[in-house]
């Protein structure tokens, strides 16, 4: 009775190890993590070039990005969805945008889908002060390896600084892009 207790234990530990090894070594083969993507990005406005895309949508900034991805990034935007919000302290201004992440040697990464809003306060000069923007979205295109995160959700966010020297950008700041 002992020695078949022991050799039903002994399979069924046998069978257990089997399942666990099998979901380990697929996971291991997974060439994107499954974390947060997080890269720094540095922007500047560039709505005033007009240049469009295909689709009719106005490129408004461009940046570099460095961290989990490097290279130039770009958000074409749609128009307005819903009109400002004003309220006592300043205004929200709303968008939808195609954002767009591109290596140095101008191949496409990562494209996707975002909506969200800038916050600017009421100042003095130029009328508003610095503001804060952030939005969500998802990943709509991946090349190559980073295929695995076609579907998955992003979030970006940073300042919205107006130049104050003629050679400074007429809106620029730092911010953060992040993949989860």
């Amino acid at each position: 009775m002992k020695i078949k207790a022991i050799s039903v234990l002994a399979s069924l530990l046998l069978v257990l190890s089997m399942t666990l090894a099998g979901t380990t070594a697929l996971a291991a083969d997974n060439a994107v993590p499954n974390g947060r993507l997080t890269s720094q990005i540095d922007y500047w406005y560039v709505g005033d070039q007009n240049i469009t895309d295909s689709a009719g949508r106005l490129l408004v900034w461009d940046a570099t990005i460095e961290g989990a991805f490097t290279g130039e990034m770009k958000w074409w935007f749609e128009l307005p969805p819903v009109e400002d919000g004003v309220f006592d302290a300043g205004f929200a201004r709303f968008y939808a945008a195609r954002w767009e992440i591109w290596d140095a040697a101008g191949r496409l990464l990562l494209a996707g889908e975002s909506a969200g809003k800038t916050v600017f306060p009421f100042g003095e000069f130029p009328a508003v002060a610095d503001g804060m923007w952030d939005g969500h979205g998802v990943v709509t295109e991946a090349k190559g390896k980073l295929n695995p995160l076609k579907g998955r959700k992003m979030y970006e966010t940073g300042t919205v600084i107006w130049g104050t020297e003629p050679t400074d950008p007429f809106l620029s700041g730092r911010g953060m892009f992040l993949i989860y």
